[in-house]
């Protein structure tokens, strides 16, 4: 029989998403086995997104709608 993995869920030390790559070390759940062990470091992966797409863009590059009442039908 196979372990069950968890189906959600943070990894308790560093705070990322538990998957397929989850480790049990004794009874706790971590994002690999190496964190679980305290081998990783906390600052050695990159963030997935860029930081750019963190910060709303300004409204201005967008053009304005119309209401869907002033709208044209097609």
């Amino acid at each position: 029989m196979s372990e069950r993995r968890p189906a959600g869920g943070s990894c308790p030390r560093c705070g990322r998403a538990l998957d397929l790559s989850a480790a049990k070390v004794g009874e706790t759940w971590y994002c690999t086995r190496s964190c679980g062990t305290g081998a990783e470091s906390l600052t050695e992966r990159e963030s997935a997104v860029p930081r750019t797409w963190l910060y709303a863009r300004p409204r201005r590059h967008f053009r304005r709608r119309a209401p869907l009442e002033l709208k044209r039908p097609r």
